[in-house]
């Protein structure tokens, strides 16, 4: 992982991902699950890659997303049919406890879906 320099508290993690399209067509760099921290950490190579030829592109922004506090995890993938995985699509969801869950789906073809309790962004160059 990079340093822990220039990490933000995402404060509402559903919002935050709707502003961004969902991270839809953003290129999957790693995906990485630490079991003893309970992090689930995402690494895209442009944050902003659902507006990528529109006049509101404000450019490349590589960063790594990290879901804290990360349960229930399932992965599922039917081929990993070239090198670039690329996000469909990330959906959160309020669960009744408090807590939320995420569903990443992965291009062209993949699911992940955890429990977390926050999340943090961190920008890297």
């Amino acid at each position: 992982m990079h340093p822990k320099q220039n990490q933000a508290v995402i404060l509402d993690p559903s919002s935050f991902f709707a502003e961004l399209g969902g991270l839809h067509d953003a290129r999957i760099q790693q995906i990485a699950w630490n079991a003893s921290a309970r992090s689930v950490s995402l690494e895209v190579a442009d944050l902003n890659a659902n507006s990528l030829g529109l006049p509101e592109y404000p450019g490349t922004e590589p960063a790594i997303i990290v879901f804290n506090g990360a349960e229930n995890l399932a992965f599922g993938c039917d081929a990993f049919v070239s090198d670039i995985q690329r996000v469909y699509d990330v959906e959160i969801e309020e669960m009744n406890d408090g807590k939320l869950r995420c569903t990443l789906l992965i291009s062209p073809s993949g699911r992940l879906t955890f429990g977390f309790s926050s999340a943090a962004l961190r920008k890297h160059q």
